[in-house]
């Protein structure tokens, strides 16, 4: 890499506001489900919010092929600052708190932010590194969002319950201590979060760089543009069949962490709130070890094969999880499926850095994204029915998932041919 500083003064930001937004992101299904006792609100809110992101992910992606990545962060990082601090402020105007339906906009908003922000920081880091780094700075960005994953778990786990402590006790051995940390609001958690975006946008102006790759310049209509993405992927089928493949562990991972899990906990596990932020932590644990073992697991191992491997995986032990009722197999669970998920995104992304233009990336994704969505749509649509938020039959919800998975294992299976002969592992990134 001809120069880190670029790359890591965004991480820098990215590891700022990435920890009190997983916070945000964390508080906010549990108001719906522990608070407002109305799971399927939750559910409707986030079909709603994937409804919505059709349309902005298709445009998000021409907007990242035609601007500087670095404003596109910036634009998108005062967005961020200047909702969540106003409706921390609406918080404290109002005796009842932050009202419901600023909740939904800062969830919402949340969401699109994020939908253009993350695509944005891969094509960057395609931009500014040489194609044999690709894996290792694929793995890099895996290993710090999942590592404020585990702190953002952690801390909120404290934030959302409180915590009153008179002493530790280990084995027969009694520390005295005294510690209490009130349990916080929705208001102060939305205030942090919108501050810490001001933080990360005074270091993404200090980043400077010059890229490795040609950014061509991108004219014509959003349609236009759209069809230039649309097009790659007709003339490469094969590509279009992997991509959506490979982002079924991810399709599921988001739909379940925004509307299942929640309504898992309460109805199936009969759980509190500190084993909901727990699974935060097991799931980034297992994506940390991911990003930094799973070049080195499936070394030697085509990229189309590890991933058949992690589809597997991950269906098996989501039948496990949705017909036990333990709270230890569902940590299991989190933990592989953060293995599988973050194994996954690594080894999918440098794929497609090796056989899709830069200067293309962004419509590509774009395109896949708004097809994932639709998947997420469809299931969500499926999942906001009362039955699947009464009693335990959120276990249905589950087991639907894993047919999900298994018809994506199906696909991939049957093009594996195709995909290793036409499409191989480009300079063998696996194995360096």
């Amino acid at each position: 890499m001809r120069s880190s500083r670029p790359l890591n003064l965004l991480i820098v930001s990215n590891i700022i506001s990435g920890f009190a937004q997983g916070i945000s992101m964390l508080a906010i299904p549990w108001y719906f489900v522990s608070i407002l006792h109305s799971p399927e609100k939750l559910t409707l809110m986030y079909m709603f919010t994937l409804i919505g992101s059709v349309f902005w992910g298709l445009y998000s992606g021409t907007l990242i092929d035609k601007y500087a990545r670095k404003s596109i962060f910036l634009f998108f990082s005062v967005v961020g600052g200047i909702i969540l601090c106003g409706a921390s402020l609406t918080g404290f105007l109002y005796d009842t708190g932050v009202p419901t339906y600023v909740v939904v906009i800062v969830f919402m908003a949340t969401a699109y932010i994020n939908t253009i922000y993350y695509p944005a920081l891969y094509a960057f880091a395609q931009e500014v590194s040489e194609p044999s780094r690709y894996g290792k700075v694929n793995s890099l960005l895996e290993i710090q969002s999942q590592a404020m994953t585990i702190a953002s778990g952690g801390v909120g786990a404290i934030l959302l319950q409180g915590i009153d402590v008179n002493a530790i006790h280990i084995g027969s051995l009694t520390i005295p201590i005294s510690l209490h940390i009130a349990q916080w609001s929705l208001s102060r958690i939305f205030m942090v979060d919108g501050l810490t975006y001001f933080v990360a946008i005074a270091l993404i102006a200090m980043v400077k760089y010059t890229p490795h790759t040609e950014k061509n310049k991108v004219d014509g209509t959003v349609w236009e543009r759209f069809k230039t993405g649309n097009a790659f992927l007709k003339s490469h089928p094969l590509v279009l069949i992997f991509g959506l493949s490979s982002l079924s562990i991810f399709v599921f991972l988001l739909l379940h962490f925004n509307t299942l899990v929640p309504i898992y906990i309460v109805n199936h596990l009969h759980s509190n709130v500190t084993i909901y932020a727990l699974t935060d932590v097991y799931y980034a644990i297992g994506a940390l070890l991911a990003g930094v073992w799973v070049r080195r697991i499936f070394r030697g191992v085509n990229t189309v094969k590890a991933i058949l491997i992690l589809i597997s995986i991950t269906w098996v032990t989501l039948t496990i999880c949705a017909l036990s009722t333990s709270n230890a197999i569902y940590f299991a669970f989190s933990f592989m499926l953060g293995i599988t998920n973050a194994g996954a995104r690594v080894l999918r992304i440098t794929y497609l850095f090796h056989h899709v233009p830069n200067n293309l990336i962004g419509r590509v994704n774009s395109v896949l994204f708004m097809l994932g969505t639709v998947c997420r749509i469809g299931l969500a649509m499926i999942f906001s029915l009362a039955f699947f938020s009464q009693e335990d039959n959120v276990t249905w919800a589950l087991l639907i998932c894993v047919l999900f998975l298994l018809a994506n294992f199906i696909m991939l299976a049957l093009n594996y041919k195709g995909l290793t002969v036409k499409y191989p592992d480009a300079s063998m990134e696996l194995n360096i």
